[in-house]
């Protein structure tokens, strides 16, 4: 005997549908939420991270002049859209983020694309070689190697005391760090992505956590790709399977409705 049979009002099926559709996923549902999904499963202070993605001076400081090289698939034509971004956009909007989640005390993480060992022999062979290709190109040192001026984070996003900064040698935070480890020890079901490139790391981590099991927001006016059409398509297809794709404004505001 079905649910609707038995149970001949329909508010009182739906609500019986709410429950087993809970059940099964383990997630609030709401039909005016992303994918169905409540926005108090997205965004909520008792289990959700931010997670700031390659914002090093190699990719985010115009001075390096790494848009245009055989690394970054597109042209140099695309140089300013790409640092203006950043800086008028991108960096802003990392900010009010960061404000945000330290002062809701909310766990924040630095990931950056650079490897511990000397040479990089533990990052992937076609990354090392784009990194090659980066400097023989605009004539600047790209060393993928920790402790080098060029991977260091950019000032404006410098870590507080305490927020985790975690090294990887791969486009996706979550093959190449402990960062599944700490988010389930820490009790966290999702996160906020923001940083560069959009399509490359921050994509590659986004749908690497989509795969785990976490629920990820994408700050879009907190990313870059190196050109528009790049942003775009990562728009497009990250927000019709992986992810939801808000701006910062957003996100502030759902963690003030979660404090009422």
């Amino acid at each position: 005997m079905t649910l609707r049979a038995v149970n001949k009002h329909t508010g009182r099926y739906r609500a019986l549908d709410q429950g087993i559709k809970m059940k099964r996923y383990g997630l609030k549902l709401d039909p005016d939420g992303w994918f169905g999904i409540s926005d108090s499963e997205w965004i909520n202070r008792g289990s959700t991270a931010l997670l700031v993605i390659d914002m090093q001076r190699f990719d985010a400081d115009r001075t390096w002049s790494l848009i245009g090289t055989r690394g970054t698939g597109t042209s140099d034509d695309s140089s300013d859209y790409y640092y203006d971004r950043i800086e008028r956009t991108v960096v802003p909007s990392i900010k009010r983020l960061l404000d945000c989640f330290r002062s809701n005390k909310l766990p924040v993480f630095h990931l950056f694309f650079a490897s511990d060992v000397p040479g990089a022999p533990d990052m992937p062979p076609l990354w090392r070689l784009r990194f090659d290709q980066h400097a023989e190109d605009s004539g600047n040192r790209y060393t993928p190697e920790t402790g080098l001026p060029e991977m260091g984070i950019i000032d404006d996003l410098k870590p507080s005391p305490g927020e985790p900064v975690l090294s990887k040698v791969t486009g996706s935070a979550f093959a190449s760090t402990r960062l599944d480890v700490i988010l389930r020890h820490m009790g966290i079901r999702a996160f906020v992505a923001c940083g560069v490139w959009m399509n490359s790391c921050v994509e590659d981590t986004i749908r690497a956590g989509c795969d785990l099991g976490y629920l990820v927001t994408l700050a879009e006016d907190g990313a870059a790709a190196p050109d528009e059409k790049f942003h775009k398509a990562c728009v497009r297809v990250l927000g019709e399977m992986y992810c939801q794709v808000r701006n910062t404004d957003w996100v502030i505001n759902r963690l003030k409705a979660d404090q009422k």
